[in-house]
């Protein structure tokens, strides 16, 4: 009887798979794991900034600020306000301040800045606002927006200033 002698090398990862599933699976682990670090990384380096909106009051296609001619004492009158910008902006909020027949309106964006994506398309926001005006007589709507647009929130100043007079009747 002959006998052969064999002589084996390392088994090869093909020869058990359960080490190359294991493998693969820590491989897969770790792809995920750098790209949630990478995802989320943008936002960890990115902030949010409150700014005055940015309106174009004498822009073709612009939509225009709508500001009734006419109220009555007591009754809320409604003014919209469109701001717009690009990919890192949204909308906010509009803050409404009024002292006898003055209303100060100032409508209020966000700006994300810093490792952000953003788009250039331009996007417009409708700032709806309640006004009431208890005194009748002639009362003015002061309407206060930036007119930069850019992504720096030093930008958003609040520089533009319109005036828009509203013809206020006495109730009943």
């Amino acid at each position: 009887m002959t006998h052969a002698l064999f002589i084996t090398s390392a088994p090869s990862t093909g020869a058990h798979p359960k080490q190359a599933r294991g493998a693969l699976r820590r491989l897969a682990r770790l792809a995920v794991a750098v790209a949630i670090v990478g995802l989320t990384g943008c936002g960890l380096f990115s902030t949010e900034h409150r700014v005055i909106g940015m309106a174009s009051l004498d822009h073709s296609g612009w939509p225009l600020p709508q500001i009734p001619e006419t109220a009555t004492a007591g009754v809320p009158l409604e003014v919209v306000i469109t701001t717009g910008g690009g990919g890192c902006h949204r909308q906010g909020d509009t803050e409404v301040e009024v002292n006898g027949r003055s209303a100060v309106l100032t409508p209020y964006d966000f700006l994300t800045t810093g490792y952000a994506v953003c788009t250039d398309i331009l996007v417009f926001f409708e700032h709806k606002a309640k006004v009431v005006f208890e005194e009748p007589g002639t009362a003015e709507v002061v309407l206060v927006y930036s007119t930069d647009g850019s992504y720096d929130p030093e930008s958003h100043k609040g520089d533009g200033r319109k005036v828009y007079s509203v013809q206020v009747a006495e109730a009943g």
